[in-house]
């Protein structure tokens, strides 16, 4: 579960964790319907859909990118089917089976609640990570996550934002 109560508290939380944040508020923000990373060999690559159009984002950070499935499997609730060792005849030599993970993350917002569907392909180096947003009520959710991530900007930017709201002469 992860828990939005304050930008003091988000800065309170690990980095992975405080990185969740901020692409689940944005996702939820804009009204994405999924949001995805994806694994590289070099890194990762973050996506999330909207309107059916699947819009590429700034990469998770370097130092953050090996720390993401286990934050995710930490905050989340997920299944992985029990499957006997298998051998695989095909493909890369010494490759081996692993189901894919599911189940769901609990994410509160104010007084809000949402259950976001979670799938973790846990190949390695590849696989991905897959947050479904479908079904959320999305006015809500757009107005409460863009106050949220406004109020974490303005901690971490106070000068910024000052400049910003000031009226022009």
């Amino acid at each position: 579960m992860l828990v939005f109560e304050s930008a003091e508290q988000l800065l309170a939380e690990s980095e992975a964790r405080r990185y969740l944040h901020v692409i689940v508020l944005n996702a939820l923000r804009d009204k994405a319907t999924r949001l995805e990373i994806r694994f590289t060999e070099d890194g990762g690559l973050l996506y999330y859909r909207i309107e059916d159009r699947d819009w590429e984002l700034s990469p998770p950070p370097d130092e953050l990118f090996p720390l993401l499935k286990p934050t995710v499997r930490e905050v989340s609730r997920l299944v992985a089917p029990e499957r006997g060792d298998m051998t695989v005849h095909f493909g890369v030599p010494g490759a081996h089976y692993e189901p894919l993970e599911a189940g769901w993350l609990t994410y509160q917002l104010g007084g809000m609640w949402i259950d976001l569907l979670v799938r973790i392909n846990p190949r390695e180096p590849f696989g991905s990570i897959q947050f479904d947003l479908d079904g959320v009520e999305a006015r809500e959710f757009s107005e409460a996550a863009g106050d949220a991530l406004a109020a974490y900007a303005a901690l971490l930017a106070p000068d910024m934002i000052e400049t910003f709201d000031e009226p022009e002469a």
